[in-house]
């Protein structure tokens, strides 16, 4: 076997090469390349270095596939520098230059002298004024410019070297031990779905006058436009079993009926006028001696924005409104006299999808669960999840539940023929991930298939955005496991 043959079989890595004061910016792209992108990376700094300096940077040389070095004037002054791209050159590897540093600082320089020949007939990335903004994008260019090189056959050139794969299953099957998932990422609120004991106060009515109000509902009964109009809709309340009590010996009307509820928004407690509907026709309520009048009231309050997404979000109060919810009763009575009834209303808590609860429903073993991600949208009180777990059972399957509720989800699934051809497409296409389930609760749920650099399925990205938050997570999938 020659020389080149060995280099080829051998080579496992890309290799950095950099001056010490660029190490900021290129621990910031090994750590983008190994952790986000799963591709192996040598650096000096990260057990890179062993016991001898110059037979580490040797070996990094030798078993690297790519050489990317990060050139600046202090990398040009750098002996060790020198040594590492002489050599790289000597051994035919292929070499790719990042010119890096501020944008204004070092604009007018150039590689020159020994530098300046060694990369004259190269191409090279511009990672000059690189920033939090285009970050990715920077290193989205050296990933492509990787995987071009990568990607060429041997015999195309003999100064390339590529990453030998077999063919078999068994080696399709195999992932690399050292990809280890990056941590979850997870940004604003979620929806509070402990159940509370709230048990709602009971108030006595109060006034001058002799009529009692008394609510003998035994449930309020809570109900939301289907529609919004105008940006607009109504949130109502119904008693169906509401009594005035007459406690006086004389005839007593009541003149007028209205309705408030208590908005605590900021700290400061307001009775907002509502509308009130009785079922009764005249205005003027007469009521005999000692007697008691039994009806139905309804109150509705007008809120901007959009009502619930289905009923058990439509039949509750509004997110928009505070919990406990008061909502107050007034009258004005014939003797020109008042009184009041405050009523609290409490939701009762949402059903929302957890992994204990889809555990349940699916009957799936705890042990089979490889991940689950979910993310709030606080505007709407919805939770969309996505759950990965597998079977193994006669047929095996990665399988998916996408949702946003419990009663309604998406099921994909995968067997080993779908790996395999998921496989076969990356390396095709020398992609190191490829877009999965794109349109399965679009543009909520998005999710990657990620290879590693011998176009293995080793893990899937998910990421959930709402209005309100985002999680991101990547899960490792046991391949060999599985199958």
């Amino acid at each position: 076997m020659d020389v080149a043959m060995q280099n080829t079989q051998k080579a496992q890595h890309i290799m950095f090469s950099y001056e010490w004061k660029s190490e900021s910016l290129v621990s910031k792209i090994f750590f983008y390349l190994t952790k986000v992108q799963s591709i192996p990376v040598w650096m000096d700094k990260y057990g890179g270095i062993n016991q001898c300096l110059t037979t580490s940077m040797a070996e990094g040389v030798e078993n690297c596939c790519v050489f990317v070095c990060f050139l600046t004037p202090e990398y040009q002054e750098s002996l060790n520098c020198k040594k590492e791209l002489t050599y790289a050159v000597q051994k035919g590897k292929p070499i790719i230059p990042c010119l890096v540093g501020n944008e204004n600082k070092n604009e007018k320089w150039k590689p020159s002298q020994w530098l300046g020949l060694t990369i004259s007939d190269m191409v090279y990335l511009n990672f000059r004024n690189i920033n939090e903004l285009n970050f990715e994008n920077k290193c989205q260019e050296l990933i492509d410019k990787i995987n071009s090189i990568i990607g060429i056959k041997r015999s195309e050139s003999p100064h390339q070297t590529i990453i030998i794969e077999d063919e078999s299953d068994e080696e399709d099957f195999q992932i690399s031990s050292s990809f280890v998932p990056p941590e979850i990422i997870h940004e604003g609120p979620q929806i509070n779905d402990e159940i509370l004991e709230i048990i709602p106060k009971i108030y006595s009515s109060e006034g001058d006058s002799s009529i009692r109000l008394i609510n003998q509902s035994k449930e309020i009964e809570c109900n939301q436009d289907l529609y919004a109009r105008n940006g607009k809709f109504f949130n109502s309340f119904t008693f169906p079993h509401f009594i005035f009590h007459n406690t006086s010996s004389e005839y007593v009307g009541i003149l007028q009926l209205s309705a408030q509820y208590e908005n605590n928004c900021e700290n400061s407690n307001k009775w907002i006028p509502c509308q009130l509907i009785l079922n009764q026709d005249q205005q003027i309520i007469n009521i005999e001696p000692n007697k008691l009048l039994l009806c139905s009231i309804t109150i509705k309050i007008e809120l901007n924005g959009s009502p619930g997404v289905d009923n058990q979000h439509r039949f509750r109060a509004h997110h928009l409104l505070p919990q406990p919810l008061k909502l107050k009763i007034n009258i004005e009575d014939t003797q020109m006299k008042h009184a009041s009834l405050i009523i609290e209303q409490v939701n009762r808590p949402l059903n929302l999808p957890t992994l204990e609860k889809l555990i349940d429903q699916l009957n799936i073993c705890q042990s089979n669960i490889l991940g689950f991600v979910s993310a709030d949208d606080c505007l709407i009180e919805i939770r969309y999840f996505a759950l990965v777990y597998y079977s193994n059972d006669e047929n095996s399957f990665i399988k998916f539940s996408f949702g946003c509720d419990l009663s309604s989800r998406r099921s994909p699934s995968w067997d080993k023929q779908y790996v395999k051809n998921l496989q076969k497409k990356a390396k095709q296409e020398k992609k190191f991930e490829l877009i999965v389930h794109e349109n399965i609760f679009d543009p909520f749920i998005h999710c990657l298939a990620l290879f590693d650099h011998c176009f293995r399925l080793q893990a899937i990205y998910i990421k959930i955005k709402t209005n309100t938050s985002i999680t991101i997570q990547t899960i490792s999938l046991p391949i060999q496991q599985i199958f």
